[in-house]
């Protein structure tokens, strides 16, 4: 800009220059050529005058007037009478000369007039001013006509030439310093305006130009800051409203992308790039069709352009994988109620589809499970309805069969109740407890059951600190493993071990009962699970037990192995770790 602003400041001045210097030196030039004419004119009247108060003898003395005053004046002379013919002349022959009644000058001399004009001397090859005026004497009556070479003229030219062009430069020079000075003064602060403005591009909201000018300018650097101040506030805004939404949409764990419509990604979490398994892979302005073959989330977005409306989809993913997910499409609007694009969110369900299966399972199982024992005791209540009450032996049998069932129960519901507690996490009443006598309350509740043909046996192998847990909780998880050892083992042996490992405490209960196949392993902790369903409820189990087991020691944040070979036995291990204690102390 500041190149443009000099060239046009020295094209202005330099045009206005030359016109000006062109103005001047026609103006001049005419001046002095009529300056000139009129006293060659004058000069010509008062030689008039001399030569009509000057007395001739002779002929020959008008020759001798014109070479004498025409050396004094440095002039040229000439008399011409009325019929043209050259009288006298002080430079040249009268008698060479050609009849001068033809010559402007001469002929309005002639007619009375007195006239000056420039023209080119055939006699003497050179341009004169010639200036005629009549001449009326006793005894001369003709022209009188002065001649002057306009080489002074033209040296006067000359000189006057030189000297405006030798201002003109000066004047250029002048201008050429004057608009260097003025453009960089009324640049410098636009220069100012354009450095903050490529800083301000760079993201330095804090710059500001200082002026001391009260123009246009001025106002311009002004308005300026008051912008740059706008700007930092908005930005500031709104790289804290991105970091918010940034924020948000890292800490979802649902996958959100949004794409306009031509499908292209406007934006997405890292969730999303988990979900289809995009890594680190750039899809911003890529086609949704470029890395995604998901007819699910398709339809969806789809569905909301046609209907511009929230639409909500569940499915999979990928066919080849057993994910589930609910699709979540609503449309993007502008103010004016333009559709933008969709904005799609996916949540992974897969674990609620699990829960919900496993609750419509447990509510299944619970209600067989239930119904069983009803059942057998609705029946026998019938038949003692009919008659049977009557007969002693009968009822007796009867009322103790109700009873085994009112008992299994019993116990049915009190452990639904307990594994409803134990999965609610509620487990307040921790404290330091020493495991040894819990582990001997368990070998002499179950000592009977194990009777004679299974021996139970408890051993220590390393001392025990004592354990930050509640009492209850570890007794019930000692309980069901010893039970659900005896259970499978008929004749044989239960052995329990307590040790402590690597700041954990080690429970191993190992049976040498009939062991299951390893098929079954993984599915021994669902509830209601029963690898021999008729060997359990004979011995009165109600298929929790385990579960109970799994949900307790996933409540001390610990782990449960299990080992089984079929004809050889069964073994648990439990893991619990000590630094429990200082998680729930704190």
């Amino acid at each position: 800009m500041k190149k443009k602003l000099f060239s046009t400041y020295f094209i202005i001045i330099l045009v206005t220059l030359f016109i000006s210097g062109t103005a001047f030196w026609n103006n001049e030039h005419s001046f002095v050529e009529d300056m000139g004419q009129d006293l060659y004119l004058t000069q010509a009247e008062m030689l008039v005058d001399v030569f009509e108060n000057t007395e001739f003898d002779e002929k020959e003395t008008y020759e001798t007037f014109a070479r004498n005053y025409g050396d004094d004046y440095s002039i040229r002379i000439t008399l011409i009478s009325m019929d043209g013919t050259v009288v006298a002349d002080s430079q040249s022959d009268p008698a060479t000369m050609a009849n001068h009644a033809s010559r402007e000058e001469v002929k309005a001399a002639i007619a009375g007039e007195a006239m000056s004009v420039q023209r080119y001397s055939s006699t003497l090859k050179m341009d004169y001013s010639y200036s005629a005026v009549p001449v009326t004497d006793d005894e001369f009556e003709g022209v009188l006509r002065v001649s002057v070479p306009l080489d002074q003229l033209q040296t006067l030219d000359s000189n006057l030439f030189k000297t405006i062009l030798f201002s003109l430069l000066i004047a250029s020079g002048v201008a050429i310093v004057m608009a260097i000075y003025f453009s960089r003064y009324l640049t410098k602060p636009i220069d100012e305006i354009t450095q903050v403005a490529e800083k301000i591009t760079d993201g330095n909201y804090d710059m500001k130009i200082y002026t001391r000018q009260h123009d246009q300018i001025g106002k311009l650097a002004e308005s300026f800051n008051h912008m740059t101040g706008t700007l930092k506030e908005n930005m500031q805004s709104l790289t804290g409203k991105n970091a918010e939404l940034e924020a948000i949409l890292r800490s979802m764990a649902s996958g959100v992308v949004a794409v306009n419509d031509s499908n292209a990604v406007l934006f997405h979490n890292e969730t999303f790039s988990k979900m289809v398994d995009l890594g680190n892979k750039d899809i911003i302005k890529s086609s949704l069709y470029s890395f995604m073959r998901s007819a699910l989330i398709f339809d969806v977005i789809d569905d909301v352009r046609e209907t511009r409306d929230t639409i909500v989809r569940e499915g999979r993913l990928d066919i080849r994988k057993e994910k589930a997910v609910r699709v979540t499409g609503t449309p993007l609007f502008e103010n004016e109620g333009r559709m933008l694009g969709v904005l799609v969110v996916i949540e992974d369900i897969t674990e609620m589809k699990k829960l919900e299966n496993m609750r419509s399972d447990f509510v299944s199982n619970v209600t067989h499970e239930l119904k069983t024992p009803l059942t057998s005791i609705r029946g026998f209540v019938d038949t003692l309805k009919t008659g049977a009450i009557h007969d002693e032996k009968v009822a007796m049998k009867f009322l103790n069969i109700i009873d085994i069932e009112a008992e299994r129960l019993y116990s049915l519901i009190q452990d639904i109740l307990l594994l409803s507690e134990i999965e609610s996490k509620k487990d307040n009443n921790r404290e330091l407890c020493d495991i040894t006598p819990i582990m001997n309350e368990v070998v002499e509740l179950l000592a009977s059951k194990a009777g004679d043909e299974t021996k139970l046996i408890y051993r220590e192998e390393t001392p025990l600190r004592p354990f930050y847990c509640n009492h209850n909780r570890i007794k019930e998880l000692m309980i069901n493993l010893v039970d659900n050892a005896i259970n499978y083992t008929e004749k044989g042996s239960v052995t329990i071990t307590c040790k402590e490992k690597d700041d954990k405490l080690i429970i191993d209960v190992t049976d040498t009962g009939i062991g299951m196949e390893e098929e079954y392993l993984e599915r021994i902790f669902e509830r209601f699970y029963r690898v021999d369903k008729g060997r359990s409820r004979k011995q009165g189990g109600t298929g929790l037990g385990l579960s109970i087991v799994k949900h307790i020691v996933e409540n001390y944040h610990g782990t449960i192995a299990v080992r089984s070979k079929v004809g050889v036995g069964t073994s648990m291990t439990v893991e619990l770790p000590y630094k429990e204690k200082a998680v729930h102390s704190l």
